[in-house]
């Protein structure tokens, strides 16, 4: 499977959830950006977002919520390829996991209906 595609098997349940973000890091040409933007999914181990920056696999990323300014740091795992339903989407991973978003996860055994 490429590199830059999510991964099939998933280690836990994705929660569509849409939270107002401020995206920042450097760019895959190495400029320095700020994006506000929201998020499509989270899950105990990241989240997916669009943005319209190129980010390289293994970038790390800051993510800031606007709604109560949490701020954690991020690593790019995947990125949409270009004209496709997935392009201008990122999938990240925490650098350091822990409580951000205020959801609660369905167990890791779940399966959606």
């Amino acid at each position: 499977m490429p590199a830059n595609l999510p991964s099939e098997r998933r280690r836990t349940g994705r929660v569509p959830h849409r939270a107002r973000i401020v995206l920042s890091g450097v760019d895959a040409d190495g400029f320095n950006f700020a994006e506000e933007t929201e998020t499509l999914t989270v899950s105990k181990h990241g989240l997916s977002a669009r943005t319209s920056y190129a980010l390289p696999l293994g970038q790390e990323v800051s993510v800031r919520t606007k709604e109560k300014n949490r701020v954690a740091q991020f690593k790019v795992v995947w990125v949409g390829r270009p004209d496709t339903p997935n392009d201008g989407s990122v999938g990240m991973e925490w650098v350091e996991p822990h409580c951000f978003w205020g959801v609660e996860f369905p167990p890791d055994n779940w399966e959606p209906d």
